[in-house]
Order: C-alpha cells, then structure tokens, then sequence
C-alpha cells in the first residue's frame, strides 16, 4: 500500500471496530461495500497452493499498521493475483483475525471452495451472516 493508502487501512480498521469485520481488495486497497452479493471464503493460497495461514492480533492494539503489513504480505504471497481480498472479524476473544479470501459469486462454489479449505464457515456479504460449512478450521469464515 502507498502512503495515499494510509486512509483506506485506517478505515479498514474503523470498520472492524464498528461493525465487528471487513474485507478490502487487494489489489486496489479499496473497502468492499457491506451488502454487495457474493461470499467472501477465508484460506486463499499463496502461489505454491497453500493455504496461507490467517494471523491474529489483540484487538485493542490492532491499527493501519497491520492492515498495510497483512496488504504487503498477502500480495508477496499471491504474487500481486487479482482477486483476492484481506478480510477481517472480532474473534469473540478480543482478537482481531486477518485473513487471506476469495470473493464468490455463486453460493455452491463458495460452499465448495469452503469446505476444500476446510474452513468452518463462509461470509454470506449480502445477508452478513456466517454460513457453516462443516469444517473443522478454529478460525471460522471471513467478514
């Protein structure tokens, strides 16, 4: 991210620590809109095939810094594939988790692409809600 981009990972966090999550572009640095249709599906993987591995951070010490660092991370390790998003939720545990996604427009494909990764549960963008996937992931779908 540029430093022009310091406003974009700054609301990225407001909008964690408002409405609990939020997913943002990685290739523009843009917020996704809440409501916009489509299935937000956690454990993108890196240019290898694996998954990459979400991180977790204290939320009372989660800032921009952490969004610009996951942003470089997460393009290093897709190798800047257009498509994938960062995305982030409240764990419940007073843990903010940042995670590799896939935007899907199709529910069957994002509840295959979710239980191929395992991951617990996917973000449903239009009714923001989880949907439960089966899987058996500790760190659940993606806001």
């Amino acid at each position: 991210m540029t430093a022009m981009d310091n406003t974009n990972a700054q609301q990225f966090v407001n909008r964690v620590g408002k409405t609990g999550g939020a997913s943002m572009d990685a290739g523009s640095g843009k917020l996704l809109n809440p409501g916009k249709r489509g299935y937000m599906v956690g454990g993108e993987p890196d240019t290898a095939g694996n998954q990459i591995p979400p991180t977790s951070i204290p939320a009372d010490q989660f800032g921009p810094e952490h969004v610009t660092r996951a942003m470089n991370a997460l393009h290093h390790a897709t190798g800047g594939r257009s498509r994938v998003n960062l995305g982030a939720w409240n764990d419940g545990e007073g843990n903010v988790v940042l995670d590799a996604a896939s935007r899907v427009k199709r529910p069957g494909e994002a509840m295959r692409k979710g239980r191929n990764r395992n991951q617990k549960a996917i973000w449903n963008n239009r009714s923001m809600r989880e949907i439960d996937t089966g899987g058996n992931d500790k760190q659940g779908g993606t806001a």
